[in-house]
Formats: structure tokens, C-alpha cells, sequence
């Protein structure tokens, strides 16, 4: 029986992780250190999966014992969620597309998009390049030359901005992020300022042949939008992405009571305040789902929440009965 259910967050280290901010304003407990980044929806088997307390099972499994929960197209669960701060750069990277991914290490790409949560006043993020052809990008990039290369842009509190197969990008230190993509692992480092890795006492792998093949040249110039807030009954949603076959997000801030319909799944990530999701509990830091079809969801609390959600790019789930 379809129901509301909590995500376990999954955890893996970051070494440019660190920071106490998580822990502190998010409530996540963990052994894994140094912390820079939680998977709030991530369903990747045998390698990163969040955990179904009430369901006593992972969420892969999940998705493949309950599909009229999701009622997806895709084999697997479609979206992925994280938050990450930083307490140093994140390394220079891309996520190609599909094709170069199936045959790299027989994923997908990973498309994805990213909302500032908060900054500090000189915040800012890595994104894009300025190199007109392969082999001026190549000859920078050897060179050393990132102050030719890379193109920096000043973290905006509250801004989205998308990110397609192929940008160059990196978060920059202290930048708390809400991050929505495809349920994929495959990227591509050109740089990672030759950081040693405690674990192995070595420095990180890079693929810089593999991103001059894969990095977008030349580089469409993107910077972040601020969406407008829409009052619907009782909740202020903001609206920033909705392709199917890639993913849904919405932001909702709920001030007392409201409701929301939303046919498809639904990952509701609270990022601020607390309350109740349909009767459920819920906190800064926690996800909820709510399955697909369930209705109008109603709120109680004061809460920052983002919906994560997918919608088929073929013929609804229903149809192929």
C-alpha cells in the first residue's frame, strides 16, 4: 500500500569536505568525515543507495518492488538529490552525455542543476571556459594558464542555474547547494590543484584527454536565474525545471498551513524550519516521499522545501499495462 515513507541520507567522504554546518544545521549524524556532501535521493546499486527504514530495504529496491509508487519508463530510479558545502573548491569538471558514458563505465550522463542555498559575500562558482577552439583549451589547460581558461561567476543566494552534459564547472568553497540531476556517477576532473588524498596518500586521478573529447567548445555563456514565487493555496512555489525525461524541482516555503498536487513521485527535501508532510514529521535536512498519485498533499509548519520528481518522456506508466 502506497504511503509516505523517510530516506536515510547516504554518506561518502569528501576531500574538500570538512565543515561543521551539516552536522549542525542539518542534523546529520555520521562517522564518515570529512563531510561535505549528502545523497538525499540516491538510488545506485551496490555502489551509493539511500535506505527505506519503513520499508526495511534500499532505494533501488524499492523502485523495483513498488513501481506503482514511481510509475517510471526508466529500469532506474531517474533523479538523484544532494546538498553539499564545501570548505574547499570542489575540482574543475564535466558530466558528458549519454554515449560517451555508456561506454566509459556503462552509465548515463548526468545533467544537472543547482540552487544556492547560501554564500558568503565573495562566494563564487567555477563555470565555463573561455577557450574558442580544442587546441586552445588543450594548450591553456597544459600550460596551466586557469586564469585564461576558467570562467568564474559570483554565487547569487536563492539563484538556480542549470547545467548541461559537457560544462566545465566546480562549487567553490562555502557555497551551500541543493544539487537535482539524473541518477547517474560519471565525471570527468580536468583539475584538482594537485590535492592529496588522505585515504591513499595520493593525488586524485584526472581525465583531462577525456574532457577535451567531451567538454563544450565553444562554451555557451550561462548564469543564474532568480524564478518568481506563485502563492497557491497557502504555498509560495517556485517553479525552475520541468523536462520530462530529465527531472522536475520545484521550491515550496510553507508558512503555517498550505497544500500542493502533484501527480508524479515526489522527493520533498526540507532545507529550513520544520513541520508535517501529509501527517508525516519533518525536519531541516530530511527527505520524504510521497508516491505518485497520491493526491493533494497537505502542509503544517514553517518550512524551505525542494520537490525533486520526474515525468516520463514516453507514454505514462499506466498506459504500458
Amino acid at each position: 500500500m502506497k504511503r509516505i515513507v523517510k530516506i536515510e541520507p547516504f554518506y561518502e567522504p569528501r576531500i574538500w569536505g570538512g565543515g561543521t554546518r551539516l552536522a549542525e544545521e542539518f542534523h546529520y549524524k555520521t562517522d564518515v568525515e570529512p563531510l561535505g556532501e549528502v545523497y538525499n535521493v540516491v538510488a545506485l546499486a551496490g555502489h551509493a543507495d539511500c535506505f527505506v527504514p519503513e520499508m526495511n530495504r534500499t532505494l533501488s529496491q524499492l523502485y523495483i518492488d513498488c513501481p506503482e509508487w514511481f510509475q517510471c519508463e526508466t529500469p532506474e530510479l531517474p533523479v538523484r538529490v544532494n546538498i553539499l558545502d564545501p570548505v574547499e573548491d570542489l575540482s574543475i569538471q564535466i558530466h558528458p552525455d549519454d554515449d560517451f558514458a555508456a561506454k566509459y563505465n556503462g552509465g548515463r550522463g548526468k545533467p544537472e542543476a543547482w540552487v544556492i542555498l547560501d554564500t558568503p559575500e565573495d562566494g563564487e562558482i567555477e563555470f565555463g571556459h573561455y577557450a574558442e577552439t580544442k587546441e586552445e583549451f588543450k594548450n591553456w589547460t597544459e600550460n596551466h594558464r586557469w586564469d585564461k581558461l576558467l570562467r568564474y561567476l559570483k554565487a547569487e543566494k536563492d539563484g538556480f542555474i542549470n547545467i548541461p552534459a559537457g560544462t566545465l564547472h566546480a562549487i567553490g568553497k562555502g557555497v551551500l547547494t541543493y544539487n537535482v540531476s539524473r541518477n547517474a556517477d560519471c565525471t570527468l576532473r580536468l583539475y584538482d590543484y594537485d590535492r592529496i588524498d588522505p585515504s591513499t596518500g595520493q593525488k586524485r586521478e584526472i581525465q583531462p584527454e577525456e574532457v577535451y573529447d567531451n567538454v563544450n567548445l565553444p562554451d555557451k555563456m550561462i548564469s543564474f536565474q532568480q524564478f518568481p514565487e506563485a502563492d497557491e493555496f497557502g504555498v509560495k512555489v517556485t517553479r525552475y525545471w520541468d523536462e520530462p525525461g530529465l527531472y522536475t524541482l520545484y521550491r515550496l516555503r510553507v508558512e503555517k498551513k498550505g497544500k500542493f498536487l502533484h501527480d508524479q513521485f515526489a522527493f520533498y527535501t526540507c532545507v529550513k524550519g520544520e513541520g508535517k508532510i501529509h501527517g508525516v514529521p519533518v525536519r531541516q535536512g530530511e527527505t520524504l516521499l510521497v508516491p505518485a498519485e497520491m493526491g493533494w498533499v497537505c502542509f503544517e509548519g514553517n518550512m524551505d522545501l525542494f520537490l525533486a520528481s520526474y515525468r516520463n518522456e514516453m507514454l505514462r506508466w499506466e498506459e504500458c499495462q
